[in-house]
């Protein structure tokens, strides 16, 4: 075989000494039945734990029509909870939607109007989560700043100051922040 400038040949090989395949991993949603499945891993380090405080900080926007995936990460957190016996009374979650994922905070109709797709694809989960007890915050800088009315923001979203004074606010109520962009 020639030596070929830029180009790489790479081999993996796999093997198991009994000659076993490894198995599709299982995914469950134990919760959130639409949204955020989680790959069933027994006897795993650091489960959650009950009494857990978090704020998620969603900035990334998705493509017109799809969820957003910061969303459904906090459906994850939650099927993941359910997974492990926890109930989602045992946890306090918020999150605020800013910068880019402020449209996931709009109503069907602003949302329309803004991107084009038929309705806002959020609002199913949103509910959900809410239902499971997750408050709900959209900046009120970002729909400022993005100009948006304050009329087509969906009724499932509580209008904040602003994100930074949510994150403040929960991180001295004692809520973890974790970043999703």
């Amino acid at each position: 075989m020639r030596n070929l400038p830029g180009l790489f040949f790479v081999v993996f090989v796999v093997s198991f000494a009994d000659g076993a395949v490894a198995a599709e991993p299982e995914f469950v949603n134990p919760l959130i039945k639409k949204f955020g499945a989680v790959a069933v891993q027994p006897d795993v380090a650091e489960p959650p734990r009950k009494g857990a405080r978090i704020v998620f900080d969603i900035t990334s926007e998705s493509k017109p029509g799809e969820v957003l995936k910061g969303l459904e990460s906090v459906a994850r957190y939650l099927n993941l909870n359910a997974q492990a016996g926890n109930s989602a009374s045992d946890v306090r979650l918020a999150l605020v939607v800013h910068g880019g994922a402020t449209k996931a905070a709009l109503n069907d109709s602003g949302y329309a109007t803004t991107t084009g797709a038929a309705s806002n694809p959020n609002l199913a989960l949103v509910r959900d989560l809410k239902k499971h007890g997750v408050e709900v915050f959209v900046c009120g800088q970002s729909l400022a700043r993005n100009k948006y009315s304050l009329a087509d923001v969906a009724p499932e979203f509580k209008v904040a100051a602003s994100a930074m004074t949510v994150n403040v606010n929960k991180q001295q109520d004692g809520y973890a922040y974790v970043s999703l962009h």
